[in-house]
């Protein structure tokens, strides 16, 4: 096994009778099956001709909207990339909402959602602060995410909004929290290695994986000040709630809009959870589907929106995210294929020492 398979495990490689494949080549694959597994049940019985009426029959400024807010979702995230990386350097919001917009478009042109990764990459390659810390301000992000889609789906339940299925978001709640319990687990083993690592003399690779650990949890300690953990939550919640106001003129034929659009929101996140091709194609489609059938809209009409919203998407961030990361000169499969060695600190060959600001 040469240097580039021990630094990036994905070009580790497997082999079915005569012939080896790579673990990414296999992870292509099942997102790509996955995706058609999804669009055949999304397509199947579909009237073609009225899918083409109905996608003639998109409002091209009820679109503009949709992007616009989806635009002020971003600005929300950059905000709160601003607060988890405060204390490992002063950045610029525009590197910063760029970087939100290149893992955007990374999502969309990339296939298994390497967004995160892809982000990791682009700013430590524009700042120079290490790939773990970068990373570990996403997975901060990331979890109240997951926390505010938790609550979103549990006042959905109880509320009995239409199309939820209790069983089914019992057991979703049930393994969202059983993932946010490793999470905490995981956090709690790497705060006693940390104070291990502090504390005591450990040999050469441990002390390389306390200083990787120390490094990651450095942003993850800010969240104990209550001010930053409460801004934090706001800005999530106003990043949450562009997000639904972007979806609002996607539902509004359907007989309940405001309900019609927080059940396309709750669908949507909740596919996006599962790994596909680029741009969820397909998961997509049967979150619109399947959010919008119980206010009335016709599988066809929902299909067209997917479609609509889905390519207005990949324009906005192929107009916004390419321009940032021709700047950092960042090439998106390199970013992916790389983020082993940026999660492991040494970034890339642009990077420079971070200059941290207390």
């Amino acid at each position: 096994m040469g240097w580039r398979d021990k630094l990036y495990p994905d070009t580790a490689t497997f082999k079915f009778g005569s012939k080896t494949m790579t673990s990414k080549t296999l992870r292509i694959i099942a997102g790509a099956g996955i995706s058609l597994a999804f669009l055949a049940g999304a397509f199947y019985k579909v009237r073609l001709p009225e899918l083409w009426a109905a996608l003639r029959g998109i409002n091209p400024f009820a679109l503009l909207f949709c992007l616009s807010f989806f635009t002020v979702n971003c600005v929300f995230r950059a905000l709160m990339w601003r607060v988890t990386t405060r204390p490992l350097q002063q950045v610029a919001f525009s590197t910063l909402f760029g970087g939100v917009v290149v893992g955007y478009l990374a999502n969309n042109l990339l296939p298994l959602r390497t967004g995160e990764l892809v982000r990791t990459y682009y700013l430590a390659a524009r700042t120079g602060i290490p790939g773990t810390a970068v990373f570990s301000t996403i997975c901060v992000e990331r979890a109240l995410d997951v926390i505010s889609l938790g609550l979103l789906l549990a006042a959905a339940l109880i509320w009995g909004l239409r199309g939820i299925v209790p069983q089914t978001a019992s057991v979703v709640l049930a393994a969202m929290a059983a993932v946010l319990g490793a999470a905490l687990l995981l956090l709690t083993g790497l705060l006693r290695f940390n104070r291990l690592h502090e504390n005591v003399q450990l040999p050469a690779a441990l002390s390389r994986a306390g200083e990787g650990v120390r490094k990651f949890l450095e942003p993850v300690a800010n969240l104990r000040r209550t001010k930053t953990f409460l801004v934090l939550t706001g800005l999530s919640l106003a990043a949450w709630a562009s997000n639904y106001l972007s979806l609002l003129p996607l539902a509004r034929s359907a007989q309940n809009c405001a309900e019609a659009a927080l059940l396309l929101l709750l669908f949507i996140n909740l596919g996006l959870l599962i790994p596909s091709s680029p741009g969820a194609l397909g998961v997509m489609q049967v979150a619109f589907w399947t959010a919008l059938a119980p206010f009335g809209i016709p599988k066809e009409q929902a299909l067209a929106l997917s479609l609509a919203y889905q390519g207005g998407l990949y324009l906005l961030t192929l107009a916004v995210g390419l321009p940032y990361a021709a700047r950092a000169h960042v090439r998106l499969g390199r970013a992916a294929g790389e983020n082993g060695r940026s999660l492991s600190g040494k970034g890339t060959g642009r990077c420079r020492e971070p200059q941290v600001k207390k």
